[in-house]
């Protein structure tokens, strides 16, 4: 028999382990301590700013920081005293110029009966400025309902009713009417002194009723019906009448009835067995 040639055969295992060994390694990245020193740094570096940049923030929110030295209220009186008006709002103005409360400043001023508006702002460095807007009184308000819990008072020029307590009102006219009427009423009051001004005439007393009637009494005496939702042109047919035919007169008229659709009634005090004349 002859030799026979055993040829032996490449371990696959070492060539494997070889080639992972190839593709794992490669280049390492190592930061220069240079670098790494820099940015712990600036982490320190911002971090620090923020500790006092939130140090300044409180310390300015402290009263005693910048305190509010003066205050000026600014604005026309008639019926506001200046020195109670620096006593409601003493309280709320006190403390530093970051941190007083111009809200609650102006909550309380106008939370006083005679002030319409107040506008609050500070003026650098020590000064808070405080300008208010007085009530201006259009007429007294009489509620029809007893017990209303508003109670009476006074009606501004927006139509809106403030209670003010006590003085004011002397020669303003009267009104009156339901729940929730105030506003619609001084419109009325409005729009009808505008027409009967042409004729010298002024309202003294507005009313409207539970059945939604107006009625008004002049300041000659004079009580004029208008009924229900009435417009101005029958007053404005009285005015046309009354100028000409009426002036002389009005002494003697007792009331006069508007809600004819072509004409007025006129009722005189003393006439025979009180009759009624109708116009128009």
């Amino acid at each position: 028999m002859g030799a026979r040639r055993i040829v032996e055969k490449p371990a696959k295992t070492a060539g494997r382990r070889a080639g992972k060994k190839a593709a794992t390694s490669g280049p390492r990245v190592v930061m220069p301590a240079w670098l790494g020193r820099r940015l712990l740094g600036g982490l320190l570096l911002v971090g620090g700013a923020g500790t006092v940049l939130g140090l300044g923030i409180w310390h300015l929110a402290q009263p005693d920081t910048l305190p509010i030295q003066r205050v000026q209220v600014e604005g026309e009186f008639r019926h506001l005293v200046r020195q109670d008006v620096y006593a409601a709002i003493g309280e709320p103005a006190s403390g530093g110029f970051f941190n007083v409360d111009v809200g609650a400043v102006k909550a309380a001023a106008e939370a006083m009966p005679w002030v319409d508006s107040a506008s609050v702002w500070r003026v650098w460095p020590d000064t808070l400025r405080v300008a208010i807007t007085e009530q201006v009184p259009l007429a007294r308000w009489e509620p029809m309902e007893a017990g209303t819990a508003t109670g009476g008072g006074m009606v501004n020029m927006r139509g809106v009713l403030f209670h003010p307590g006590h003085g004011g009102d002397e020669g303003l006219p009267l009104f009156s009417g339901p729940r929730g009427s105030v506003e619609s009423v001084a419109a009325r009051y409005q729009s009808l002194s505008g027409v009967l001004a042409a004729a010298g005439l002024r309202v003294t007393a507005l009313k409207l009723n539970q059945r939604r009637a107006w009625e008004l009494w002049l300041d000659n005496g004079i009580r004029l019906k208008l009924g229900r939702g009435a417009g101005d042109e029958r007053v404005q047919r009285f005015v046309d009448a009354y100028v000409p035919l009426l002036t002389q007169k009005a002494a003697q008229m007792k009331w006069v009835d508007l809600r004819y659709t072509n004409g007025f009634a006129v009722r005189w005090k003393q006439a025979p067995q009180d009759a009624v004349e109708r116009t128009g």
